[in-house]
């Protein structure tokens, strides 16, 4: 520190060091190295990057496999700014150095920036190519089991995909790298890649045996993703799965979803898959299909996910269109609504009484968000969870009384892990209305849930400041919660 300093100040900061060896510290203070591991399961990555500059003994511990064993990391690359992305190419390049090895679950985000939109934020091709070589060094060492790809497109653009060279040959040259290093990959993921590019890494997928995850949802729709599907990917999807013969979960959109996937599903020689997850964006039903009857009895025990969210394009459904998709020979997993962006005529109270009748003993989670100012949830809805046996997750927009609250937890003790609601109210008998809840009875109600469901519940944070019901606000963010199911 003294000779960083000019002569001249040197002596004005005087920096006295302790002397003393390590072995005047108790033998009680030294870690060892299966505590460490444990310690640092729990910390996360950014925590447990700055613990491994401590000293060997915590850098040795930080790049066990066990620490790493669940945990995903995240490499961003969709900045803007210059600096921020030198700053970021500096740590990614640090952290493979030394935890690259270890790493096997990555999230990876793109950023699909064109060089003719004369974005003046865009310093050139050359750190496009840069994020790819970083990536590609990460691919070729063989060890990831999951694999996560989002492709954010410009702001600007009104196409994801681009003609320029430049752009494509660096993602081309990574997407071949990933097929041929990850022959052991279990998950793949991809979100808003260009049809063009999706196609051929599909036809490439023969040469990773092992998947058995495969996401296709587009949770990042290009806008043009409508007209071009048609053509390109229409026999791409099912070419692919037929390839994968150890393919247990299978998640798209029901635009993907055409009549030749449910007859290479169908085929002797398809893959038995366990999990269908639907993205509904409009009003095609695949589930009309007359092929459809065959994949349900080729995979016995296959499971649904129906996921309605809003799209680019997607027109509302109607009554009739929605409960189209509830068949009665479907073993429904999840259902995901948001009454707000499906129909108008949809009510919690009949999708309740529908699941009950059709699919309470298979029903695991059950998303039901509505907008502001919408009544309180139903009466059937302790009837609801006490007749889904295997219902763990239960997320309603809707208004609930606090004594409902209580007997639904009740009714789900055990095993709802997850209980989330728009607004609790306090039901008063006399006269027989709800109204907010008061400071105190909000302490109470969240003392008391905790006991029944067993693990730290807490209510809306809006509802003790809310003056009057009217004035409550929906705060329950509907397309967040979506996503971390899709």
């Amino acid at each position: 520190m003294r000779r960083s300093l000019p002569s001249r100040r040197r002596s004005l900061y005087r920096v006295s060091f302790p002397t003393g060896s390590t072995s005047n510290v108790p033998k009680s203070v030294i870690l060892k190295d299966d505590v460490l591991v444990k310690i640092f399961k729990y910390l996360s990555t950014d925590d447990l990057c700055r613990c491994a500059k401590v000293c060997s003994a915590w850098r040795r511990c930080a790049c066990m496999t066990p620490v790493w064993e669940g945990r995903r990391v995240v490499f961003d690359y969709n900045a803007w700014c210059a600096i921020d992305f030198k700053l970021r190419c500096s740590k990614h390049c640090w952290l493979l150095g030394v935890f690259g090895d270890v790493i096997s679950k990555v999230k990876i985000i793109f950023s699909l920036v064109c060089e003719g939109s004369q974005d003046p934020f865009f310093t050139g091709l050359r750190i496009r190519r840069q994020q790819y070589d970083i990536m590609a060094d990460l691919v070729a060492r063989g060890n990831l089991k999951s694999l996560e790809m989002e492709f954010v497109q410009h702001v600007q653009k009104q196409s994801a995909s681009c003609e320029h060279r430049e752009c494509n040959w660096p993602l081309v040259m990574f997407l071949r790298k990933v097929v041929v290093h990850l022959s052991d990959l279990s998950h793949l993921s991809i979100q808003g890649l260009p049809d063009v590019h999706c196609k051929g890494l599909l036809k490439t997928l023969q040469q990773v045996p092992s998947l058995r995850r495969l996401d296709l949802s587009h949770k990042r729709q290009p806008c043009s993703r409508q007209v071009s599907l048609r053509g390109r990917l229409r026999k791409a999807i099912p070419t692919a799965v037929l390839q994968l013969k150890s393919l247990q979960v299978l998640k798209i959109s029901n635009i993907d979803v055409q009549d030749g996937l449910w007859h290479a599903l169908s085929n002797s020689d398809a893959p038995s898959l366990q999990q269908l997850s639907l993205v509904v964006y409009n009003d095609y039903n695949p589930f009309l299909q007359p092929a459809w009857e065959r994949v349900s009895q080729n995979c016995p025990d296959l499971k649904v996910e129906l996921f309605f969210v809003k799209g680019p394009w997607r027109y509302a459904l109607t009554r009739s269109e929605f409960w189209s998709f509830l068949r009665a020979n479907m073993k429904l997993k999840t259902l995901a609504v948001a009454q707000k962006k499906v129909s108008n005529d949809i009510e919690m109270r009949d999708i309740i009484t529908t699941i009950i009748e059709r699919h309470a003993q298979v029903l695991e989670t059950l998303l039901f968000l509505q907008s502001d100012r919408q009544p309180v949830a139903p009466t059937n809805i302790v009837e609801f969870v006490r007749s889904c046996p295997k219902l763990t997750d239960l997320v309603i927009g809707p208004a609930i009384g606090d004594r409902r609250l209580k007997a639904a937890a009740k009714a789900g003790q055990g095993r709802l892990r997850r209980l989330q609601v728009r607004l609790v109210l306090k039901e008063v008998r006399h006269p027989p209305r709800p109204r907010l809840m008061t400071r105190e009875e909000d302490e109470i109600l969240q003392t008391e849930m905790t006991r029944l469901l067993g693990y730290e519940w807490t209510t809306p944070p809006h509802m003790t400041l809310a003056e009057d019901f009217e004035d409550a606000y929906d705060t329950l963010p509907q397309d967040k919660i979506i996503d971390e199911y899709l």
